[in-house]
């Protein structure tokens, strides 16, 4: 797909689904393992590329000395604006802008961060050498998203470009490690956490192609998992679990 016509599909999906987007529960979760992850501290200044409603901004914020947030949806960003003003922070600034070609100088961020983006991006190999050019040497870089085994893939990016027109691809497992390693990162760590949403409340928060018929993937899946989010029936409710991998390692 051409860059530019899948930058306008993007920005028209989160225009619709920002006003939801924060008012996921489970969006905040392991929040606290990223700021462990990168050792931030009151020295920091860090970059949070396609920040979406500013979550993981906010969230550096309350441990670091500044935060930037880089997104090309304005909507998102005006959402991130309302969760800076109910935390009362003062030290993050937002853009709107392009993440395959950063407006920053190289070696000018301690830390940069990417949550639930990478699946969006045409070229992840590219992105990540833009979050790399622009950390400092020792600063951290650190990547968040989805990510499965290499037989659950395809059944799951179907699922996900239904769900979502601006999805690309979520990588398995193996690809997101080769992506690392093809990084010059030193130091690499992996861990990985379990996202718990809603089938309905996700549903409500996206804009699907046919929400019936996504609807009805998943819940044929109760029990066998072909889609990779173990689709589990709870008290007459039916659970999504995202299985979400974070990778990060420190600039040479």
């Amino acid at each position: 797909m051409e860059n530019k016509t899948h930058n306008e599909n993007v920005i028209e999906q989160f225009s619709k689904q920002a006003s939801n987007y924060t008012s996921i529960v489970a969006h905040r979760d392991a929040l606290e393992e990223l700021i462990t992850i990168s050792f931030a501290t009151k020295e920091d200044n860090v970059l949070d590329i396609a920040c979406g409603s500013g979550i993981v901004s906010c969230e550096f914020a309350k441990h670091v000395n500044h935060v930037t947030g880089i997104d090309i949806t304005q909507e998102m960003i005006n959402e991130a604006k309302k969760l800076q003003a109910k935390f009362q922070l003062k030290n993050i600034d937002w853009e709107i802008g392009e993440v395959t070609s950063l407006p920053y100088p190289d070696n000018n961020f301690s830390i940069v961060v990417s949550r639930f983006g990478l699946h969006h991006f045409l070229n992840p190999q590219l992105v990540l050498t833009e979050m790399i050019r622009v950390c400092k040497p020792d600063g951290i870089v650190m990547v968040v998203d989805v990510a499965l085994p290499d037989n659950k893939i395809d059944a799951y990016n179907m699922m996900e470009k239904n769900r979502d027109s601006s999805h690309v691809k979520a990588l398995s497992v193996k690809e997101f490690e080769m992506l690392f390693e093809k990084s010059n990162l030193k130091g690499i760590k992996q861990s990985s956490y379990t996202l718990k949403i809603e089938l309905e409340e996700q549903l409500k928060a996206s804009f699907p192609e046919n929400s019936e018929a996504l609807r009805e993937m998943i819940l044929e899946d109760i029990g066998i998992d072909n889609l990779g989010v173990n689709a589990t029936k709870i008290d007459g409710k039916v659970f999504l679990h995202y299985p979400i991998c974070i990778f990060s390692g420190m600039k040479v």
